[in-house]
Order: structure tokens, then C-alpha cells, then sequence
């Protein structure tokens, strides 16, 4: 009798196995659809900060799939009494663009920068991304 159930066991498996590898493929859509919803998560960027004559500068490329929706860079004077917006703008970047801004420190005499990315298609905490100090 336990024989039996072995065998009738693997007469099982291997009619599901094979139901599986008979199984219709996905469409190239489908997947792609799959895909776009899987890079449409976390930010993946990389960012460099100098100062230049004075001058901060921000280089940042996409380093993950092209975002679906636009993002806010918000750059802020992060001076001893607290926060400053000093500029901001929304755009959206395809995978491997990349994207620079320029901010004149002569206003900012401690050059205390730093730069804000918010997605436009999930909230996170604010932090800031990246800060350089030119002063």
C-alpha cells in the first residue's frame, strides 16, 4: 500500500511538472509591464558635490531605471538657524541622464549646502541627499 502512494505521488509531480514547463509564456508587454512596475521604486542616484570659485556645484546622474513620474531638487542654505529653500525645480530623468545645478555662495558666507530630491511617485523622509560646503 505505501508503495503505491510513492508511485502515485511521483505519477503527480510529474504531471504538474510538466503542466508547468507547458505553461504559456508571458508576452514581451506583460513583462515589460512587470519591469516598469519594479523600477518605479526607490531613487538611484549618484551624486557628486564641489565648489568651484566659490561656486557649489551639484552633479547628479539617474543611475537606475528612467523615473516615471518627475522629481523636485530642492537646494537649501543649511545655515545655523536652520533650513532655507534657496532654489528648487522639477524634472525627470531617463536611466543614466544626468542633471547639474549651480548656486553662488556669496549670499550663504558659511557655504552650507545641501540638495533634496523628492520623487513624485512615492513619499519618503525628508534627508538631505547630498551636502557640500564651500565657506
Amino acid at each position: 500500500m505505501k508503495r503505491s502512494q510513492k508511485y502515485a505521488l511521483a505519477a503527480i509531480m510529474s504531471v504538474a511538472l510538466a503542466g508547468l514547463a507547458s505553461a504559456t509564456p508571458m508576452s514581451d508587454s506583460a513583462l515589460a509591464a512587470d519591469t516598469a512596475q519594479a523600477s518605479a521604486g526607490v531613487l538611484k542616484m549618484e551624486i557628486m558635490t564641489n565648489c568651484q570659485d566659490g561656486d557649489a556645484l551639484f552633479r547628479i546622474r539617474n543611475a537606475g531605471e528612467a523615473w516615471p513620474k518627475s522629481s523636485t531638487f530642492a537646494i537649501y542654505h543649511m545655515g545655523k538657524d536652520g533650513q532655507t529653500l534657496i532654489a528648487k525645480r522639477a524634472m525627470r530623468l531617463k536611466d543614466g541622464q544626468r542633471a547639474s545645478f549651480k548656486v553662488k555662495t556669496d549670499k550663504y558666507p558659511d557655504g552650507q549646502l545641501g540638495l533634496h530630491v523628492e520623487p513624485g511617485w512615492y513619499k519618503r523622509d525628508f534627508s538631505y541627499d547630498a551636502t557640500v560646503s564651500c565657506g
